[in-house]
């Protein structure tokens, strides 16, 4: 049974993923690290996109936003088996049992709902899986620009080692060269175009990552996101399919 999620959409314009820990960006005897996800996913010009997407895709995100509520409320009603308001965890344990009548409805529900609220959804995941990619190209020109300006000899990701001192993170700098060098992207693909395997697995890492981000948001207390922006964490949303090649 898939996730019931409060909207359908995660609120990306102005949210930032927490994956930098330290602010240090010098390196240690021609050796340096560097997280490549956080460099792609932290860059202003996917920010920018991101922000453009929830625009662009307002109606269509806004659409998948109430037909997802929608379907959570009718979930919920039927999985509150004892009616008093809320979702035990035994009541949910219930309807994964197999043949159980209350875990066919849900299902039901689901199959019914989903193909829409995937469809609302599809041309602004296409256009942020688009923009995502074009980012990820400037990614070794960074490096490649960083460690020639810094004299380094090898980078690792971090985790490839099990200590390494804060001085050795140079992925602020790759952050500031494809912020240099890549202002902005454009979000509207070609025709017939359709992201590589590693842009897909991209945007369902950096999809999950905001999601956590605001699961956490809400259990503190914040404000939850605003509906109809871009789609980046709704659990049961598609992905573009990915063509055969890599980057």
């Amino acid at each position: 049974m898939k996730t019931m999620t409060k909207t359908c959409a995660a609120m990306l314009a102005g949210a930032s993923v927490a994956l930098l820990a330290g602010s240090a960006s010098a390196q240690t005897a021609g050796i340096a690290t560097a997280q490549a996800d956080a460099a792609i996913f932290s860059a202003k010009a996917f920010d920018a996109a991101n922000q453009q997407i929830s625009t662009t895709y307002k109606a269509q995100l806004d659409q998948a936003a109430a037909a997802q509520t929608a379907l959570n409320t009718q979930l919920r009603t039927l999985l509150d088996t004892n009616k008093d308001g809320q979702v035990s965890q035994a009541e949910a344990a219930a309807a994964e049992a197999p043949n159980n009548a209350i875990g066919n409805q849900v299902r039901a529900a689901q199959q019914k709902a989903q193909p829409g609220i995937e469809a609302a959804q599809g041309p602004a995941i296409k256009a942020q899986a688009y923009a995502l990619e074009q980012i990820t190209a400037k990614y070794d020109p960074a490096l490649r620009a960083v460690v020639n300006a810094k004299k380094i000899s090898i980078v690792l990701a971090p985790n490839a080692i099990q200590f390494a001192p804060p001085a050795t993170d140079i992925t602020r700098d790759i952050i500031a060269e494809i912020d240099r060098t890549t202002p902005s992207v454009p979000i509207a693909p070609p025709a017939n175009w359709q992201p590589q395997q590693q842009t897909v697995e991209l945007l369902q890492q950096y999809r999950q990552l905001v999601y956590a981000n605001a699961a956490r948001r809400q259990q503190a207390g914040a404000p939850a996101p605003a509906a109809g922006t871009a789609p980046a964490a709704a659990a049961p949303a598609t992905t573009p399919r990915a063509t055969p090649q890599g980057r």
